[in-house]
């Protein structure tokens, strides 16, 4: 028993260090980063793609609008190609934004399919993984 007694201290010691560390680390990491202001730079994003998306069903409804105004003859044929053209350059616009931020999804999704694609070709699937 007295053989193992300093073993027993070196490990009880050692545990210690390594928590004493870890607790350090967790610390300095809370104290270091900003969670609330990562929270708000991923809600602007949010907010500004729900704006996007808004504006586009505004756009498309302006432009169901003014097509079936055109058609009950309340439009002039000029006044609706201006409209027209106004409302699909807005819509162009807005349409690439979106898109724009969907690249880096989109990569990401490109190479999970990918890397789906060239495991099933070589035969291994993971059944039940997905």
């Amino acid at each position: 028993m007295s053989e193992a007694l300093p073993w027993l201290f070196v490990f009880v010691a050692a545990a210690a260090g390594i928590w004493g560390f870890v607790a350090l680390w967790l610390s300095l990491r809370v104290a270091l980063s900003d969670p609330l202001l990562e929270q708000e730079s991923d809600a602007i994003g949010y907010e500004a793609r729900r704006s996007l998306l808004t504006e586009k069903e505004a756009l498309l409804e302006e432009l169901r609008d003014i097509s079936f105004e055109h058609d009950a003859g309340k439009l002039s044929d000029r006044d609706y190609e201006e409209l027209n053209a106004k409302l699909r350059a807005r819509a162009r616009k807005i349409l690439m934004e979106l898109d724009a931020d969907a690249d880096t999804y989109r990569n990401e999704a490109e190479a999970l399919i990918a890397e789906r694609l060239a495991r099933s070709e070589s035969g291994d699937t993971e059944e039940g993984r997905y």
